[in-house]
Formats: structure tokens, C-alpha cells, sequence
């Protein structure tokens, strides 16, 4: 199991709060329910708890799953809407549904190429493990 990183902690965190907005947008407490932020919030949350116990590939992945849903989602609705739905506008909700996505996935990029500098294996050979 790989030591935490800050990309790794910061990825957890801003998944972490993904998970929390959207279900804040599946109540519908600002106006109407969203279908895809109850599907989408529930796991968000646990692959970011998953994430905070485990710096794993597993882990990695599934955050990266999540997050990615997330931004096809908002990025679909926004140009040519969801199948069977109008465009949406571009609004609060859009920029926060691409913004925070792309923030996890940088953490998550900032994350693998620590640990690739912590192991040494950054392509010349002499931290690979099949050197000889």
C-alpha cells in the first residue's frame, strides 16, 4: 500500500466535496432534483473514502470513475443535453460540475508522478525493478 501523497489527500477532499454537492443537488434544495446527482453522489463518496484509507491503485481508479462520470455528464448536458432533455444553460452548477472533476483529476495526476519520483523509476533504468 503507497504512502499518502497531498495529491492523494487533496484528491480525497475534493472528491469529498464533489459527493456532498451532489447530493445537495439530488435533494433539490436549490430548485429541482437531479436523478444522475443521487447515482453519482453516493459514489463519489465512497471512492473518496476509499481513497483516504488506501492510496492503491484500486482506489485510484475508482475516484477516477466517479469524476469522470461527473464531468461527461455536466459536459454532455451542457452541449447537446441528456438523451431525451433539452441543452442545459451554463450556469453555477456546470462550471462547478467541470471545475472540481478536473481539480481531482489533476490531484490525481500530481499524486502518480510523486509517487513515480519517490520510487525512482522515471524511465532511466536504474530504479526499475528489472534491472539488474
Amino acid at each position: 500500500m503507497s504512502a499518502h501523497t497531498p495529491g492523494s489527500r487533496a484528491a480525497a477532499g475534493l472528491t469529498t466535496l464533489l459527493g456532498v454537492i451532489q447530493l445537495w443537488w439530488a435533494g433539490g434544495l436549490e430548485g429541482h432534483a437531479s436523478a444522475t446527482a443521487a447515482i453519482l453522489g453516493p459514489l463519489s463518496l465512497l471512492a473518496a473514502v476509499t481513497l483516504a484509507r488506501a492510496n492503491v491503485l484500486e482506489t485510484r481508479l475508482g475516484v477516477v470513475i466517479a469524476v469522470a462520470g461527473q464531468l461527461g455528464l455536466t459536459a454532455l448536458a451542457s452541449t447537446i443535453g441528456l438523451p431525451g432533455q433539452h441543452r442545459h444553460t451554463v450556469d453555477g452548477h456546470a462550471i462547478v460540475g467541470l471545475l472540481l472533476p478536473i481539480a481531482v483529476l489533476v490531484a490525481i495526476d500530481l499524486d502518480q508522478r510523486r509517487r513515480t519520483r519517490r520510487s525512482g523509476s522515471d524511465g532511466d533504468g536504474e530504479g526499475s525493478p528489472y534491472a539488474r
